[in-house]
């Protein structure tokens, strides 16, 4: 067991982190969450001994900051050297600094590069590969080294859906072989890679527990506030001249981050669309998109200020707009309309089998 004792950290007076304390299990996994700016990858750098800290203790059995082999950091932006092939970017430190011979770390290297799929890339060049695969890299050069504990700041960021599947094959297989603590913004990934959640705020932790509680049933508001805005895409439009590229292009993202193919997010488009044909922008739109978390089920809810009719009632539909309204019945398995406190509320749950359709 590692444990982080009361971890502050302050940057030109301002503090970062307060009194971060947490332990981790040997082969555990642990995902740090919070909003931008709340300290995860600083947390990390104090962590890897980066950072100095301003206050509190690491320990753990064997573990030693200074030690800079016991920890392994895989960045952001994977720092691999662009003038060196890929082995020899992972043999560089375990010649150096561990004094291996270039046979023997080769052979090591060769290792880690089969386990993370990349056995067939070794000697192309970092701008010969593709984001994922610069990704697996990095990790095969932190493993390397044989560190005590991997740190991944943000391994799924940037990367495209089959990068980032590949590298979601990549950190399955190292659950349970090696103590990981990383950063992550994808909710699904932290679901399924962690053992144990920590959520920040205000560089101190607000809320930590396992996944399924962090994740489903939060206690403190502004992890319920950050884990629903995690999980669903809001958009507001207030006038006729609102960014269509710029919505669609969210709803192609979103779509991607759930393995969604470009099918998916086309009919949820057209569904968005359709509606906003029947619906008059004369005032402030509320677009929430979420996805179901255990089925490929996807909900969309629109709100409004109440105009005093049903927005799908036939029989208050001009005759022109009637193929608007049967294109939504077709998309959707669920069309309900109601109003709630002075505001019109629209609720659409997308066929499964269409988002499904290659």
């Amino acid at each position: 067991m590692i444990d982080f004792l009361h971890i502050s950290k302050s940057f030109q007076g301002k503090e970062i982190l307060r009194d971060v304390s947490f332990s981790i299990e040997d082969r555990q996994t642990v995902c740090v969450i919070g909003p931008s700016g709340c300290g995860k990858t600083t947390l990390l750098r104090c962590i890897a001994g980066l950072e100095k800290l301003d206050g509190g203790v690491i320990h753990g059995d064997g573990f030693s900051q200074n030690k800079s082999h016991d920890v392994g950091m895989v960045f952001q932006r994977f720092n691999l050297f662009e003038n060196m092939n890929v082995l020899q970017n992972i043999t560089l430190a375990p010649i150096h600094v561990l004094k291996m011979t270039k046979e023997d770390a080769e052979e090591m290297a060769m290792t880690y590069l089969k386990m993370v799929g990349m056995s067939g890339r070794a000697t192309y060049y970092p701008s010969q590969l593709s984001l994922g695969q610069q990704q697996r890299v990095a990790i095969a050069r932190c493993l390397a080294m044989k560190p005590k504990i991997l740190l991944l700041d943000e391994p799924l960021a940037s990367l495209d859906p089959i990068s980032r599947r590949e590298v979601m094959d990549v950190l399955r297989k190292l659950r349970k072989e090696i103590t990981m603590i990383m950063v992550l913004h994808n909710l699904d990934a932290v679901a399924e890679l962690a053992d144990y959640v920590v959520f920040l705020h205000d560089g101190k932790i607000c809320e930590s527990g396992t996944p399924k509680q962090i994740l489903n049933t939060p206690s403190k508001k502004e992890t319920q506030s950050f884990v629903s805005y995690q999980k669903n895409l809001f958009y507001t439009i207030d006038s006729n001249n609102f960014d269509h590229p710029e919505l669609n292009a969210r709803i192609e993202h979103y779509c991607n981050r759930f393995g969604l193919g470009r099918q998916a997010s086309h009919y949820v488009q057209l569904a968005v669309e359709e509606l906003l044909n029947l619906t008059t922008i004369d005032n402030q739109i509320n677009i929430i998109l979420s996805k179901a978390d255990n089925e490929v089920r996807m909900s969309l809810d629109f709100s409004f200020k109440d105009k005093g009719k049903d927005i799908l009632a036939e029989e208050n539909i001009e005759e022109d707009n009637l193929l608007s309204l049967s294109i939504i019945q077709g998309l959707c398995d669920v069309v309900k309309e109601c109003t709630e406190n002075g505001m019109r509320n629209i609720h659409l749950e997308l066929n499964q089998d269409r988002l499904l359709l290659k």
